[in-house]
């Protein structure tokens, strides 16, 4: 099983550290990237979204609640109730991940919306790359409230080797190595969107300056969380 496997292989690193991907195709008189694994592909019509409206720009996700629906039904429920507004981005770290979801901004609290906690959720077509989102798993190994923003990074040749030797596809591998991430986290987080507009506000935010807990030293405000259904005009 990939998840025993992966695991196994790359225990130490994640102690440490918590081909041709494509094509090009025209759409609307740009080009964008096209690849063999549909995480990457953005949303289609009808798909659900998230805005994410922070001081510094707009982040826009897919959402994948037809794949991890508990997961998915957490956070959209979340959002609508404007839990996240106003709240303070209370980790990042630069080419790694940014962090919110935590009102106490310790890092250790959170809500689910239904007060009880959320098993996580793991699939093999869901994986950590950059610009996934991931809900933090807590030390129940429950998901709540926080999630995070994968900023991405260079997969190592240990990554690699690691992947392959677990029994990743080659289109995985592929796309871990076009665009980077945390393979480390697969199968430790469950993986429930991916961003399709704003990873360069993403890269900004985690380059702000922090403290030795991985605050940032200014405060970063989400101002709004929104949900809301991709549609033709969006095309």
């Amino acid at each position: 099983m990939l998840k025993k496997a992966l695991s196994l292989i790359l225990i130490m690193s994640l102690c440490l550290c918590l081909a041709s991907c494509g094509k090009k195709k025209e759409e609307g008189g740009k080009e964008s990237e096209v690849y063999p694994v549909s995480q990457l592909n953005g949303p289609k019509k009808g798909d659900t979204i998230v805005t994410i409206v922070t001081d510094l720009g707009t982040i826009r996700a897919v959402i994948f609640d037809d794949l991890v629906p508990a997961t998915a039904a957490n956070f959209i429920s979340l959002a609508e109730s404007g839990y996240y507004d106003g709240m303070i981005i209370h980790k990042v770290i630069k080419d790694f991940v940014m962090q919110f979801g935590d009102k106490t901004l310790k890092g250790d609290g959170g809500d689910s919306f239904t007060g009880t906690g959320v098993a996580p959720h793991f699939r093999d077509d869901l994986h950590s790359y950059t610009g996934s989102l991931g809900m933090v798993a807590y030390p129940d190994g429950l998901e709540y409230s926080q999630f995070f923003i994968i900023a991405g990074s260079t997969v190592s040749d240990e990554y690699i080797t690691a992947m392959q030797q677990a029994g990743y596809s080659q289109d995985v591998i592929d796309s871990f190595k076009k665009v980077g991430g945390q393979p480390g986290f697969d199968y430790v987080y469950t993986v429930f969107g991916q961003v399709y507009e704003g990873m360069d506000i993403v890269t900004e935010i985690t380059s702000q300056a922090t403290d030795k807990y991985n605050r940032p030293t200014k405060d970063m405000l989400v101002k709004t969380v929104s949900i809301s259904t991709y549609s033709d005009s969006e095309t």
